[in-house]
């Protein structure tokens, strides 16, 4: 995961941490347009997302539980153009106070011993990201046909090239390829 300041400034997606009982506390957000715009290098730029968050406070143990469903635009690996992807993720956090703020491992958090809230915006997002696929390719329409942009598929296909060109060897390599075989 990749650690960004997560104390935040009375940002708008936070979790308060101090004034709370122990016990579970609920949070949600709804995360948008305006979401994807806002951060920084946004890989992502729409989407309609449910993010609920539980803070789990003990006595000495901060937990941060993630639930996001929803879908977000991402481009075609294909064709280059945006389609919607569904999303769904559950992840937990652990968070712990101390002096020097930090990622400590994958799932556990330092945030300084004053601090009374928690950023989450960062961490909801890279959540997202980790819940897509790695290929990201139109579905295919309701005729079993790619759903990607006929224009661009037929561009690709003239530049595809032809196989026979590739069966063609060249005779100066021929005399190489029985070394190889001894």
């Amino acid at each position: 995961m990749l650690f960004r300041s997560v104390v935040s400034k009375r940002g708008k997606y936070t979790v308060r941490l101090s004034g709370l009982d122990d016990g579970d506390h609920d949070f949600s957000f709804d995360l948008d347009k305006e979401f994807f715009l806002s951060l920084e290098q946004s890989e992502l730029e729409d989407g309609k997302v449910h993010a609920g968050v539980i803070l789990e406070k003990k006595a000495g143990v901060l937990a941060l539980h993630f639930t996001l469903r929803g879908e977000v635009e991402v481009q075609c690996d294909r064709c280059l153009e945006t389609f919607p992807t569904p999303v769904e993720s559950s992840q937990t956090i652990f968070v712990k106070l101390g002096e020097n703020p930090g990622e400590i491992e994958d799932d556990v958090i330092m945030i300084h011993k004053d601090d009374h809230e928690v950023e989450v915006g960062q961490l909801m997002y890279e959540f997202m990201l980790l819940s897509l696929p790695y290929r990201r390719i139109h579905p295919d329409n309701e005729n079993g046909q790619p759903g990607c942009d006929p224009e661009m598929i037929r561009k690709l296909e003239d530049h595809a090239g032809s196989s026979d060109e590739d069966d063609e060897t060249d005779p100066r390599w021929d005399a190489l390829k029985g070394i190889i075989g001894n």
